[in-house]
């Protein structure tokens, strides 16, 4: 029992010791290391100078973002021990003023009962705030309309702005460089990819660009930035208070300037990093773009495809085919490129026939390692078209069918055009007839390279073939 009781004397003298160590203020950010992650969220590391006195002190750092995350913060010095932070943030909304003043009273604008056109201003007390305010005026209760509400004061424990509090105990009293470090959210970063197609069309100048958004609202000057690609997982957590999206911006870093050197480029772990030799400002909100690298001559070829996946019914009518154009391209340095691509968006330019570019379509790709192939869907063709109907079918047996197919290609331009037709079955399947040699890349798909010439006069390229499928 003396030992509880002497455990318990401890506690208190601690909590007292505690309660009065005396505060002192971080000054603003002196140096700044800003890792953006493709995923929302942001690895920051601040030096701040802090005066410490010689034992218990707490250190109060205010310029913090909203979207901090505390269980995350790290905060070291020399002679500087952490016993434990505190993070604060009760912003100042509606809902959290009307909390506040439940029981209590305030003075509504609320329309005149005599007069629609007029406005009186009545005491009330605010008995609940669970779907929407509710005024006891006198001896009555009133669930209506208002225009405004005016409080008597701002309740003190609401925030402009968080606040992280650190209880550190310190060796000795003097002024140090506190290192403080800890995630956030409100950051991302995506690639931006231009391709500018040359007039042969057969090779195309690439240009790759870092997307940062920042709608934090917390801005960073002459930082030190890092961007990570790659699919770093990220833990769930509790919903914590949010932000708001403010307006947004473009900036683009290079305008007006010579264009600075590209970031360096290097692995880490099974993702890559991309460091920036130059000090970079983020503004609290908006869109800043960074260059990332760029490929003069990429050599491409574009396809013109049609994909048909074969059910195992019978069809009476015609069947319409979507025919897409698509670029493709290696990424390696033979062909002209040979860096990691992160993911992002691709929009491809192609010149007209007096010179001039516009956009001939946007495409999402993923993250592409060197060695690996790129592929844009960028639209369908106008002037290509493909009509299929069948010409006919019969069960086998249980599980098997024949079907003989009919398909119709037009070309509406002055030239011959390359199309690659793509018919895909599921189970086992074969070709008994066909007047067009077709090849088989893989176990699913019938494949027919065609040149199809100019067919103006109306009259189709055709193309037949029957196929047995069982299943």
């Amino acid at each position: 029992m003396n030992r509880l009781k002497y455990f318990v004397l401890f506690l208190l003298i601690s909590l007292v010791c505690l309660a009065s160590a005396p505060l002192t203020f971080a000054g603003s950010v002196k140096s700044a290391s800003v890792v953006v992650y493709n995923s929302g969220r942001a690895l920051v590391t601040e030096a701040r100078s802090v005066k410490l006195p010689k034992g218990l002190a707490s250190v109060v750092f205010k310029d913090v973002p909203t979207t901090l995350d505390p269980t995350s913060v790290r905060a070291s010095a020399s002679g500087m021990s952490v016993l434990d932070l505190q993070y604060s943030y009760i912003p100042i909304t509606t809902n959290n003023l009307l909390n506040r003043y439940l029981g209590k009273e305030l003075t509504v604008i609320m329309p005149d009962p005599t007069d629609g056109d007029a406005r009186i201003l009545r005491k009330a007390t605010l008995v609940s705030n669970v779907d929407r305010p509710v005024f006891l005026v006198g001896n009555e209760v009133y669930l209506g309309n208002y225009e405004a509400l005016l409080f008597p004061e701002l309740p003190k424990d609401l925030q402009r702005q968080p606040t992280l509090t650190l209880t550190t105990d310190n060796k000795s009293a003097g002024k140090r460089d506190v290192r403080l470090s800890y995630l956030m959210g409100g950051l991302n970063w995506r690639a931006d990819y231009a391709v500018t197609v040359n007039a042969k069309g057969d090779a195309a100048a690439l240009d790759a660009w870092a997307t940062l958004e920042n709608n934090s609202g917390r801005g960073f000057t002459n930082a030190s930035l890092t961007l990570v690609a790659g699919d770093v997982k990220q833990a769930s957590s509790p919903r914590r208070n949010g932000y708001v999206k403010a307006a947004r911006y473009m900036e683009a870093d290079t305008l007006g300037a010579a264009a600075p050197l590209p970031p360096s480029e290097e692995q880490f772990s099974q993702y890559h990093i991309y460091s920036f030799g130059r000090s970079v400002s983020l503004a609290e909100s908006g869109t800043k773009q960074l260059s990332l690298f760029s490929a003069p001559t990429v050599a491409l070829k574009q396809e013109l495809v049609s994909l048909f996946n074969a059910s195992r019914g019978q069809r009476s009518a015609k069947v319409e085919q979507n025919v897409e154009l698509s670029l493709r391209f290696t990424n390696t340095k033979q062909n002209g490129l040979g860096r990691p691509m992160p993911a992002g968006l691709v929009r491809v330019f192609m010149p007209t026939q007096d010179g001039r570019l516009l956009l001939a379509g946007e495409s999402r790709i993923g993250h592409v390692a060197e060695g690996g192939e790129t592929k844009l869907v960028l639209g369908r063709a106008f002037d290509v078209t493909v009509q299929r109907s069948q010409t006919s079918f019969k069960k086998l047996g249980k599980n098997s069918y024949e079907m003989g197919w009919r398909i119709e290609v037009l070309n509406g331009k002055d030239t011959q055009q390359s199309l690659t037709l793509k018919d895909r079955y599921s189970g086992q399947w074969k070709v008994t007839v066909t007047d067009q040699n077709y090849t088989k890349p893989d176990a699913g798909t019938l494949e027919y390279k065609l040149m199809v010439p100019p067919t103006k006069g109306g009259k189709p390229m055709v193309i037949n073939y029957t196929v047995q499928v069982a299943y």
